[in-house]
């Protein structure tokens, strides 16, 4: 004990690290986490089953468990050009942000979760109107391309029991940041974007995070389509009351979408956004409206800063950091693609009677640490050489070298409170995902065994 509590110091409070095992802060077990975002080795945003955005794991290997309050879905609904509901949907009822409608009822919510896509349903209290919000990631088996990308999809469908036609806002906004103190740290700005390609056009606001190390943006966007108007609000403070949000939504369930970027914060400000996507939906119908969230981190140092690594999405999106607007349009015009592969995927082991549904539920659950593990998925230089990645003893393996430069280089944590990137021991019985689902990556890991 003597021995660990003088590492432990030196580590944390003279060299102002992280401890890889950290016996004397440990995180405390909070039932709250539900489907993360996103796909493998690019970072990971976990939504709880409460739908609040609670953890973060953008930089390689760690964790930051923060409850963003401003990261929320708010819905409009308007009949005969009156609005008569206005919520937001969470359960929370903070101190920031006070004057938005808070306190969403949670006995009239569900939530369901079938990794990598999860349900929320709300029955919205004396407006005969349901919504449910589908939440899709990019975790397809044998998809090296798609199943790298940093994004997810949010897909509302709204049912109209009315006998009337209501026009449904569903508003998401966003702090700039993950909750921490870097969020406060200034030259933090938002601009809003439009991204059109063989004919879909999306729109939204990227949230630039200008960190000194591993910088990164965030991107909140709508699908633009026939009877689909989406409107934004570059910038507001999500500290303050947020009236101003509020009532811009209240006024006619679209927001102003000022034009030109946000000023830089100042140190000690925090900024967000909100982007906000509008439907008709008819008397006794169904309308839809397609939401994203994607984020840009990809070039990434760890925590010596000693090598810069790329990440293996920056193969097909750049790493210029300036393919935020690139990956939403990609997500919201590729997610029925991939519901298809996923669903092609699990059906087989959903429809067989024989398996015990606790079984079915852990065999698909439990491959969030996929993806939510600490997970990094790099690109390989192409001008390397064996010598380069395992020096002298390298050489040996150089027939291996081009499933490196084809499939990267992979690495996952054994746990989220030991980071320690492949433990061999540990995956050894974790490695069963790796080889049913993406053995290419099984291969590389094993390459650099």
């Amino acid at each position: 004990p003597c021995r660990y509590f003088r590492w432990w110091y030196k580590k944390t409070r003279i060299e102002k690290k992280s401890a890889f095992i950290d016996l004397l802060r440990a995180v405390p077990l909070q039932q709250i986490y539900g489907c993360p975002l996103g796909g493998i080795g690019g970072g990971t945003i976990t939504r709880g089953w409460r739908g609040e955005f609670c953890r973060w794991q953008l930089n390689p290997g760690i964790y930051h468990y923060e409850t963003v309050i401003a990261d929320q879905f708010t819905v409009c609904l308007r009949c005969k050009g009156q609005t008569v509901y206005q919520q937001v949907l969470s359960v929370e009822r903070p101190s920031t942000l006070q004057g938005w409608n808070w306190g969403y009822c949670g006995h009239y919510a569900f939530y369901h979760a079938l990794y990598p896509r999860s349900w929320m349903v709300y029955e919205l209290p004396g407006q005969n109107v349901v919504l449910t919000c589908r939440q899709v990631s990019p975790v397809i088996p044998h998809d090296y391309k798609d199943s790298s990308l940093p994004v997810g999809v949010f897909i509302w469908e709204v049912e109209n029991g009315r006998d009337e036609d209501v026009d449904v806002s569903i508003m998401f906004s966003l702090q700039n940041g993950t909750g921490t103190k870097e969020d406060r740290s200034g030259g933090h700005w938002n601009e809003p974007f439009t991204f059109e390609k063989e004919g879909e056009r999306v729109a939204g606001v990227l949230l630039h995070h200008c960190t000194d190390v591993n910088p990164f943006t965030l991107a909140i966007s709508a699908r633009e389509k026939a009877g689909t108007a989406v409107t934004h609000i570059t910038a507001f403070n999500p500290m303050g009351l947020g009236r101003e949000v509020w009532q811009d939504l209240l006024q006619d369930g679209r927001l102003d979408s000022p034009t030109g970027q946000s000023s830089s914060t100042e140190k000690g400000e925090v900024t967000a956004a909100a982007v906000c996507a509008t439907c008709r939906v008819p008397a006794q119908g169904h309308g839809m409206l397609e939401l994203a969230l994607a984020w840009d981190m990809p070039r990434v140092h760890f925590g010596s800063k000693e090598k810069l690594h790329l990440r293996r999405y920056t193969r097909f999106f750049g790493s210029r950091g300036d393919a935020a607007p690139a990956l939403s349009h990609h997500a919201l015009t590729h997610y029925e693609e991939w519901e298809r592969k996923i669903e092609a995927w699990q059906k087989p082991v959903l429809e067989n009677s024989q398996l015990p549904s606790w079984y079915k539920s852990a065999l698909f659950n439990e491959l969030y640490f996929m993806t939510d593990g600490g997970t990094i998925w790099l690109e390989v230089p192409p001008d390397c050489c064996a010598e380069d990645l395992q020096g002298p003893a390298g050489a040996g393996l150089s027939h291996l070298l081009p499933v490196l430069r084809e499939y990267g280089r992979f690495a996952y944590l054994e746990g989220q409170e030991y980071r320690m990137y492949n433990t061999y021991d540990v995956h050894f019985y974790a490695s069963f995902a790796l080889v049913m689902l993406w053995p290419k990556l099984q291969i590389s890991l094993q390459y650099d065994i």
